[in-house]
């Protein structure tokens, strides 16, 4: 949606194709870098932070084990669990403190306890958005790519058109894979993704145009 709207910006405004293609790649690649390092850094921070309340729960659990099984006793009781057999689960769950710790987290905190190697996980995961961004961000500018090599006999009007083409498709399907994650039908999906894409670009072309009849005036 960003790439369209700068591509729909600088139509409206009515800028060279060659002005569209630099500003519309400089543009993803910085936007798909600082949202994979973003990405990165706020993974990293919050693995970070989740490891620094496991060690204050494993430094509680050594220096008050009683409270914190009574804790863990009361939150299965709420669950359902007859007191006598939370209990008997808990204080038995108490012997392996790594694991009773682990299981507080996830009971008490709601806080997956990462991995070891959390923090290649957090370059992945960087590394996927920004190849994400990247990728479908240039969808938009194929078309002022892919249409003056293979059709020069075309006027420059096409290449805004075949921009809204190429990305209005790759909206809806982006929006009907959405569907697979979800409960909606994946027409609506992809209807839904398409009309806020379209949104976004109509307002960019708007302002666009009207920057562009400020200036000229």
């Amino acid at each position: 949606m960003t790439a369209f709207a700068i591509v729909a910006g600088s139509a409206g405004g009515a800028l060279d194709p060659t002005v569209v293609l630099i500003l519309g790649f400089s543009n993803i690649f910085a936007d798909a870098l600082s949202m994979g390092v973003g990405e990165f850094l706020s993974s990293k921070a919050e693995n970070e932070w989740i490891l620094s309340e496991r060690e204050r729960e494993m430094w509680e659990m050594e220096s008050y084990p009683e409270g914190e099984v009574q804790e863990m006793i009361e939150i299965y009781v709420e669950k359902g669990m007859g007191r006598k057999d939370a209990e008997l689960v808990i204080k038995t769950m108490s012997n392996y403190k790594d694991m009773f710790v682990d299981i507080m987290m996830a009971e008490e905190l709601e806080l997956k306890v990462p991995d070891d190697d959390h923090v290649k996980e957090s370059i992945k995961e960087g590394f996927v958005m920004f190849c994400s961004f990247a990728i479908f961000g240039s969808f938009p500018l194929l078309g002022y790519v892919i249409i003056p090599v293979s059709f020069p006999e075309l006027g420059e009007g096409s290449l805004f058109i075949s921009a809204c083409i190429v990305t209005g498709v790759v909206l809806f399907i982006m929006g009907c894979i959405k569907s697979l994650f979800s409960t909606s039908r994946w027409y609506w999906c992809g209807t839904e993704t398409l009309l806020l894409g379209g949104a976004c670009a109509t307002v960019a072309y708007t302002i666009g145009q009207y920057v562009d009849t400020l200036v000229v005036a």
